[in-house]
């Protein structure tokens, strides 16, 4: 069996995870599933990273190596993704630039929302790796993990989007360092079906009591509740993939960046129809899957014809 074949779920997972992107955007109420949706999905993705961290060994590389790799995998598409964006967006006239800066615009607060992840997780993995260079044992890392989460939960955010950056990113360290952590757990042995449907209601339940969370908002609720609900959905989610493969998730996981990038847009595009009501749970699902349709030929254009801008080698 080949790694890919071994890490085939992790693919999955994060095809998993950008449909419940999808469903969010969709879905921006204060209901059931965008709660549920919300207490897990962001931090899965940060999760799989640090696991990939520690399977493929990433700090043992040169550090040059190692920024380079970055830059072309998560920076040159943030910065791609979000021109073509506020080019849209400009064209439409549903923005104005006159009066931003492009430091506070393209690095800290871009046009294109979602594309927050990419610069946060490019922070959070260089801080992991360069936290494991210095200590090899990764105790250092470790307790530097811990502390950096928790600050979030006593800090508030100043109203700046540097501040608000920072905040993100020291969650996001958390969330990383325990993917690389628990990487022997999650690769490890399939857990009893039993064990998943127990954590799935325990997690469900404890998240509609902790209400709607986000990293993105630095929304938390209840600190305890929200780590429990993030670490134990992300559990579920990547140990029910580990059973089946589903190559649909896996192919939206390898084009994750092409779906985060443009996916407002396409919304934007599916909410135009007449009639179309996105807020109910039939329309939203229908909404994604259009949205997933008309993705679909731009991820293949991409991969065939500009790799390099979604980090792929040409």
């Amino acid at each position: 069996m080949t790694k890919k074949d071994r890490l085939f779920f992790l693919d999955a997972a994060r095809g998993f995870g950008m449909l419940l992107v999808i469903l969010g955007h969709i879905w921006e109420t204060d209901g059931i599933l965008p709660v549920l949706i919300y207490s897990f999905h962001i931090p899965l993705f940060f999760i799989i990273s640090g696991v990939l961290l520690k399977y493929t060994q990433t700090a043992g590389r040169p550090a040059g190596h190692i920024i380079l790799s970055r830059l072309r995998g998560l920076i040159i598409p943030y910065v791609f993704f979000e021109f073509v964006f506020a080019g849209i967006q400009k064209i439409l006239n549903y923005s104005d630039l006159s009066g931003q800066s492009i430091w506070g615009w393209l690095l800290l607060n871009p046009l294109n929302v979602p594309l927050w992840f990419l610069p946060t997780l490019f922070f959070s993995e260089l801080l992991i790796i360069f936290l494991l260079k210095a200590e090899k044992s990764g105790r250092l890392m470790a307790a530097a993990s811990i502390l950096l989460y928790l600050i979030p939960f006593f800090i508030k955010n100043s109203g700046s989007p540097l501040s608000a950056a920072a905040l993100r990113c020291c969650s996001s360290v958390g969330f990383t360092a325990l993917g690389y952590a628990g990487c022997g757990l999650i690769l490890g042995n399939d857990p009893h079906p039993a064990l998943l449907v127990i954590l799935s209601v325990l997690s469900g339940v404890l998240a509609l009591i902790n209400g709607k969370t986000g990293i993105y908002k630095l929304t938390f609720g209840n600190p305890f509740l929200f780590t429990v609900c993030a670490a134990a959905g992300s559990f579920v989610v990547l140990s029910a993939l580990k059973r089946v493969r589903i190559r649909i998730l896996e192919w939206i996981g390898e084009n994750t960046l092409v779906f985060l990038g443009l996916h407002i847009i396409a919304l934007r595009v599916v909410q135009l129809i007449p009639g179309f009501n996105t807020d109910t749970f039939i329309g939203g699902i229908a909404a994604m899957l259009l949205i997933c349709a008309l993705l679909t030929p731009a991820a293949l254009f991409i991969n065939r014809f500009l790799p390099f801008l979604t980090g792929k080698s040409v």
